[in-house]
């Protein structure tokens, strides 16, 4: 059996690999899905904050303090697509220009939240270990590894981009979401591209 055939990963997608590495990373890049109902379908979810950059080392603190809702500092920077086809620019794409940490976070105003029990983000194709260690936080607080856990409620995960082939490396995601008791696998599916080449694949 391989890595992408449906039997090995029902929930869809490709899993992050884990490398238990201890990463010392100079930059968080935070994203926050807001989602109404009365949108039309296929519309309903949209960015709150989209690909804040923020000059940060200590992501336990920064998750800490998103799980206790305090603002974001103003130290950071929205980060834009920089390339000439405007078409590339998709609404829920979020920005990187180096290594760091990613956090994805739901509206924690929503009653939604990333599966139990599975990953909350999966990869639509197997990029080693360009991204990885994922890790899920529920609203008390609580991490947990790989999967999202099983008892508790999860809207914010997090994992590391350490690397792209190129600067036109354009990377396939989907985010696995419960709404109103229902599966959304492809209801938030961001690209995470390389903005600019600044870490290729070593």
């Amino acid at each position: 059996m391989t890595a992408t055939e449906p039997e090995a990963f029902p929930i869809g997608g490709v899993p992050l690999p884990s490398t238990q590495q201890q990463w010392n990373l100079g930059e968080v890049v935070y994203t926050q899905y807001g989602y109404d109902e009365t949108l039309p379908e296929g519309h309903r979810v949209f960015v709150k904050i989209r690909s804040y950059a923020l000059p940060e080392t200590d992501i336990g603190r920064f998750v800490d303090e998103r799980i206790a809702r305090a603002p974001l500092t103003d130290k950071g920077k929205l980060r834009r697509w920089t390339r000439k086809h405007q078409k590339d620019d998709r609404d829920s794409n979020i920005y990187v220009g180096q290594p760091c940490w990613v956090v994805i976070e739901l509206d924690p105003d929503v009653d939604w939240q990333f599966a139990p029990d599975e990953p909350g983000i999966t990869t639509k194709a197997d990029y080693k270990q360009d991204n990885c260690d994922l890790v899920h936080v529920t609203t008390t607080g609580t991490r947990a590894e790989s999967r999202a856990p099983a008892n508790g409620t999860c809207k914010l995960i997090y994992f590391v981009v350490q690397s792209r082939p190129n600067d036109m490396d354009h990377q396939g995601f989907i985010c696995n979401v419960i709404y109103g008791g229902k599966r959304r696998d492809d209801m938030i599916d961001p690209d995470i591209p390389n903005d600019g080449g600044r870490f290729p694949r070593k």
